[in-house]
């Protein structure tokens, strides 16, 4: 998996690329570590290029989803297939998470 990191004003933008899953979500989870979110006011998650996840995948993104909402920044996740969209719909997830399809 490849992550692109772009900051402009207060969004981070994290492209991502490949397949977010067992292997590759610790390298997601690294990423958002290192990243200060302090006056972020969004955190957007460009899935344009991205094939699969998992359910590490999953955690990873539900664990910044509840972050970001306990310092009142928002989660916004755009570009997504129809395969990974199905995926958020049947988790639940795409029932409080803001995302866009592709």
């Amino acid at each position: 998996m490849e992550i692109n990191k772009a900051i402009s004003n207060q969004n981070v933008i994290f492209t991502l690329s490949g397949r977010l899953d067992t292997l590759t979500s610790p390298q997601l989870e690294d990423e958002i570590k290192n990243t200060s979110f302090e006056d972020t006011e969004n955190v957007i998650l460009n899935m344009h290029d991205l094939e699969y996840i998992s359910s590490s995948g999953l955690r990873v993104i539900l664990s910044l989803y509840k972050a970001l909402k306990n310092q009142n920044s928002k989660l916004k996740i755009i570009n997504v297939n129809s395969g990974i969209m199905e995926l958020f719909s049947m988790t639940g997830l795409a029932d409080y998470m803001d995302i866009e399809t592709a």
